[in-house]
């Protein structure tokens, strides 16, 4: 049988699914759970707090999406996948990835103190296929951290221009535009810029069929 405190982050995570920040509020928090709002405070010292384990549980699954890139066989499938996986979770989880990366908020931990309470075990595996890719010439040698930070800032203001519909209302004709992006940046950190595996010619994703 769940805790009250379980019971009442669940409340949180399925109010704010719902209804975004804008109609989350202890006290609707605590007529979900059945509780008065003070018997929250027991438990969590503040609304922040309890916004914090939804940026919890929407890092858990990003990580979950990441997750499934370490199957694939080599640095690079491994590093692509993950591209693919930050992707879908922005576009399949809108709500946790605004929270997590755009929404501004003061006084609730973000991804840095998030990533040293938890095992995100796929952030430093994406820079570690990066080292990778170096040993193996794919990409040319240089510091993988900040490499891995060029990347993540690319696709990361991709999907949030996204998020905020400046590309209009298609998701196929972002994919399309998403993954020429990435053959652009990926051809730059290649020695003779003569990547062109990533992806087909109309920008439609490297794990769809008939890509390589």
């Amino acid at each position: 049988m769940s805790t009250l405190r379980e019971r009442i982050s669940d409340a949180a995570k399925e109010l704010y699914l719902r209804e975004g920040l804008e109609g989350f509020s202890m006290r609707r928090v605590a007529e979900m759970v059945g509780v008065s709002a003070p018997a929250i405070y027991r438990h969590y010292q503040n609304k922040d707090e309890l916004l914090n384990e939804i940026i919890i549980e929407g890092l858990k699954i990003l990580d979950d999406y990441l997750r499934l890139a370490l199957s694939a066989k080599t640095p690079y499938e491994r590093l692509l996948q993950l591209l693919e996986g930050y992707l879908n979770f922005a576009v399949e989880q809108p709500k946790y990835f605004d929270f997590a990366f755009i929404t501004p908020s003061s006084g609730i931990d973000r991804f840095p103190a998030e990533l040293a309470k938890h095992d995100w075990t796929t952030f430093t595996s994406a820079v570690g296929q990066i080292y990778q890719c170096m040993e193996q010439g794919v990409l040319k040698k240089d510091d993988p951290i900040e490499t891995a930070i060029t990347l993540w800032a690319e696709v990361h203001g991709l999907v949030s221009l996204y998020r905020v519909q400046r590309f209009g209302q298609s998701l196929d004709t972002f994919r399309q535009i998403y993954w020429r992006a990435v053959r652009r940046i990926l051809q730059g950190l290649r020695e003779d810029g003569a990547l062109t595996e990533v992806g087909q010619a109309d920008g439609s994703s490297p794990t769809s069929p008939g890509s390589g």
